[in-house]
């Protein structure tokens, strides 16, 4: 769908709406932040103007107006959907100490209604709903003006803080609870809202403007809301949301700001027709890179050089993992450049140096994608899923960063491990650092170490964690780099030992608690828990403000959501042990196991790998016992006692005088001293993610539970239904349309073959060309044309008939792409001989309306090429 209102009538439209009203135009800002430390880059039309908000600075005016370039990073991974965007021009007006909320809200209206003509039955507001643990109420005054000025009650909606309380743009500053406008794009975008129900922002109600900020509190960098001097409002509005809501577009890449832009994706990726998700985010990505390079920001490895490198590597990835062989970026830049050089003059003027860029960072990362392709390839032959270990060594052999090995998992629809590939990065630096110099980092206390003799008469730490995530505690122990120390400050890497403590630590396959430590002076954050040889507790954590000291009382406070998933997978991994010995066989033992947050991985002896069917059978059982609602029952008693009452125990485990004995109903009976759910229905859903072999002879299941198991099975269906819809059949019949489809592919095994009948060859300006006529499928040209090019670094063009078509490829080698491009060369002949096509610089293919002459394709590509510099 294209637009028909133009982009630039919305922007004047909007200021002169404000300017009419008495607002102020004042310049945007540059999108890198001038002394503010709390912002990466621009993200709002505020945060330019923070110190007009806090009354640091005299605004020009009192109201003002102005488009503002923004970008915004928490969302990349949400980007190319319907809405969310990088690199976005926000539209703003503001009242400093002027009105207040129901001039806001009048404003508003008049704008949306009056001027931009939006139909007021397809709008709805979001009110503030109030928050308790922010002492504030629901923002009944903004609801009682919109109602005045004709909104009815089942059109407003009442939403919580993380919606609509906003601020501040960084760590602190000026912030405040916000009512914000959305469009109803219609019942083809998910069920309509009903008061009291769900209100769907994310498909049907796309927020349009975000007509108040009500800016009353400073928010300090200890977390305190203050009152502001002055009572102020800031709106913001992207354009694109704009023009999607005046134009029913599809979408923001619809409108006439980025749609040039995924023109140019398409053609140089030469994937013309439907828009897909990729050419979206490529689009979106070389965009917000190239506003960030207009700054004068270089590709880095940290800091704001980090975001542009990130947006053009995942471009890059995207790009090949479509089966392309390069990606040249320089057309779609361009493109950027030209739609946008109108109002940023800085774009136009540093194009050679933002294409140059580009460029180097696609040439210097295209060989790293390649190998890590190939090294994932044979992964997944292998594993069949990307495994923690296979991510890490991609980084640390390959070079391949996590996020862009998520970006090709996604693409390709395998699970990607990624609490192990933490678990393996924390292993490495934790080893690089023990056999480091202490000035290459801190040196952590293993469980082994002998601690200090100060330490010796320390009580063993109490363990509080299975009635308690939270608890009092007093630190006995400072341990910086191994050595005792008697206090740890800001940014200090530390393990802390504490009388007691509600965080359980690693043990029986179950990895260590995270969470916080809180003082009087200071916090800390932990990233895990270990425990010494000695019985104390190894508390690892950074201390993140002020300072804690030897003696002074913590408050010690567990991560619950961490501590509640890892407990689901510790229990379910009792449940597949009893599932396993049911199905296969009492000589089933359990070899180790992992639990954490994110998966649990059980190993056990078997001599043979486990069947579809089994498998099938055993998550079933364990999924009927989730069902169950057993409760856990949990006995203590001496380990001779315990194994006689049929408790399984790990193979060569030692244990003490008296053992922690957990039930749940009558299939499972574990001595185990880990965390566990209450009662099995806890776990939510059990799925197996993989089954494959250990050892020899131990096999190795890895599986999820609760929101991991649930996003497991809803993305297998979407797939199944993806695939179904592809193969043209229902999802039950999928199985025999698959057969059907690899019979038909053996029996066309060969007929891909292409076989040159005639060819030319010329040198235009010193050029080496050949042109050449092919028989076979017309579906071999293009590996053919690439062939021909290969030979001798030339330009080959390559046609064949397939019934009343003449398929045309051009393939340019690439010492000759800097004279004329295989996409610019198509373009040429398609014009001279009637036709269209598309694609890159070293590949490009289309259609004719006729077999070429030789001769006169000849005489085109000699005009195209153009004279040598001798001439």
């Amino acid at each position: 769908m294209s637009p028909t209102t133009d982009s630039d009538l919305i922007r004047e439209t909007f200021l002169r709406f404000f300017e009419r009203h008495n607002h102020t135009r004042i310049k945007g800002a540059s999108i890198v932040p001038v002394n503010d430390p709390t912002l990466l880059f621009i993200n709002s039309g505020m945060a330019p103007l923070k110190r007009y908000f806090t009354g640091e600075s005299e605004p020009p005016a009192v109201d003002l107006c102005n488009v503002q370039g923004c970008i915004r990073t928490k969302d990349i991974d949400d980007v190319g959907d319907r809405h969310h965007i990088t690199f976005f021009e926000m539209l703003g007006s503001w009242s400093i100490g002027g009105y207040f909320k129901e001039r806001a809200v009048e404003l508003a209206w008049e704008l949306l209604t009056d001027d931009l003509k939006l139909p007021p039955e397809h709008l709805y507001v979001s009110v503030f709903a109030g928050d308790d643990a922010l002492g504030l109420p629901p923002d009944e005054e903004s609801a009682a003006a919109w109602e005045r000025v004709g909104v009815p009650r089942d059109h407003i909606v009442a939403l919580p803080a993380e919606d609509n309380f906003w601020g501040p743009a960084g760590e602190s500053g000026p912030c405040g609870p916000c009512t914000e406008v959305f469009l109803d794009t219609g019942d083809a975008f998910g069920a309509p809202y009903t008061p009291g129900g769900e209100f769907d922002t994310t498909r049907r109600y796309i927020e349009i403007w975000n007509a108040g900020v009500f800016m009353q509190f400073d928010k300090g960098l200890d977390g305190v809301l203050r009152p502001l001097p002055l009572k102020s409002v800031d709106t913001g509005s992207g354009i694109e949301r704009l023009q999607l809501a005046l134009d029913g577009l599809d979408s923001l890449y619809d409108t006439d700001l980025l749609a040039p832009v995924v023109q140019a994706v398409q053609e140089t990726l030469g994937e013309t027709g439907e828009v897909l998700h990729h050419h979206r985010v490529i689009s979106d990505h070389l965009r917000a890179a190239v506003a960030i390079l207009a700054e004068g920001i270089a590709p880095s490895n940290e800091g704001r050089g980090y975001i542009p490198r990130r947006l053009i590597r995942k471009s890059v990835t995207m790009v090949l993992g479509q089966g392309h062989e390069r990606f040249d970026p320089e057309p779609v830049v361009h493109a950027v450049i030209d739609r946008m050089a109108r109002y940023y003059l800085e774009w136009a003027a540093r194009r050679t140096e933002i294409v140059a860029a580009v460029r180097r960072e696609c040439a210097d990362f295209e060989g790293t994608v390649r190998r890590g392709l190939e090294q994932l390839d044979r992964t997944l032959a292998r594993h069949g899923e990307i495994r923690g270990e296979d991510a890490f060594q991609l980084l640390a052999t390959h070079g391949l960063p996590i996020d862009i090995t998520e970006v090709i998992a996604d693409a390709r629809g395998v699970s990607l491990d990624l609490a192990g590939f933490q678990a393996e990065l924390a292993r490495h630096r934790s080893l690089s650092r023990s056999t480091s110099n202490a000035s290459d980092g801190v040196r952590r206390t293993r469980p082994d170490d002998v601690l200090p003799s100060s330490l010796s008469d320390a009580p063993r730490t109490e363990f509080l964690g299975y009635e308690t995530l939270e608890a009092e505690a007093q630190v006995i122990a400072i341990l910086v780099g191994g050595v005792a120390v008697d206090r740890a400050g800001e940014g200090d890497e530390a393990d802390l030992i504490t009388d007691r403590s509600p965080f359980y630590a690693e043990g029986g396959g179950q990895v260590g608690d995270r969470g916080t430590l809180t003082g009087r002076d200071g916090s800390c954050h932990v990233v895990d828990t270990v425990a010494h040889g000695t019985g104390r507790f190894l508390h690892r954590a950074t201390v993140t403000s002020g300072e804690v000291r030897v003696g002074e009382s913590l408050r010690l406070m567990v991560d619950a959501a961490a501590r509640a998933a890892t407990a689901a997978n510790h229990t379910a991994t009792h449940l597949l042990n009893a599932a396993l010995r049911e199905v296969l066989g009492d000589h089933v033992r359990q070899a180790g196991s992992l639990v954490d947050p994110a998966r649990l991985r059980f190993d056990f002896r078997h001599p043979r790998p486990v069947t579809k069917t089994e498998l099938a059978r055993v998550e079933r059982l364990v999924n009927s016992w989730v069902l169950a609602d057993a409760p856990r029952d949990v006995e203590v008693m001496a380990p001779e006692e315990a194994k006689a009452a049929g408790a399984l125990s790990l193979a060569g485990e030692e244990y003490g005088d008296s053992v922690r004995v957990l039930s749940f109903g009558p299939f499972s009976k574990e001595l185990c001293g880990g965390t566990h759910v209450s009662r099995t229905s806890q776990i939510g859903s059990f799925r197996v993610v993989s089954e494959q072999s250990s050892a020899s002879g131990v096999r190795r299941i890895v599986a999820v539970t609760r929101e991991h198991a649930m996003d497991l099975t809803l993305d297998q269906s979407a797939l199944l239904t993806e695939a179904a819809a592809t193969l043209r059949t229902a999802p039950q019949d999928i199985l025999p349309a698959i057969e059907r489809l690899a019979r038909s592919a053996k029996a066309n095994a060969g007929t891909q073959a292409v076989s040159v009948a005639r060819q030319w060859e010329a040198r235009p300006a010193d050029v080496p060309v050949v042109v050449a006529e092919a028989t076979g499928a017309t579906a071999g040209l293009r590996k053919e044309a690439q062939r021909l090019a290969g030979e001798g670094e030339r330009v080959a063009l390559l046609w064949g008939v397939d019934g009343a078509r003449t398929h045309l490829v051009v393939s340019v080698a690439d010492r000759h792409q800097s004279r004329i491009a295989a996409n610019t060369l198509l373009g040429r002949v398609a014009d001279h001989f009637g036709g269209a096509g598309g694609g890159n610089a070293r590949v490009a293919q289309g259609v004719l309306r006729a077999m070429p002459d030789p001769e006169a394709l000849l005489k085109v590509i000699g005009e195209a090429v153009g004279p040598t510099a001798a001439e």
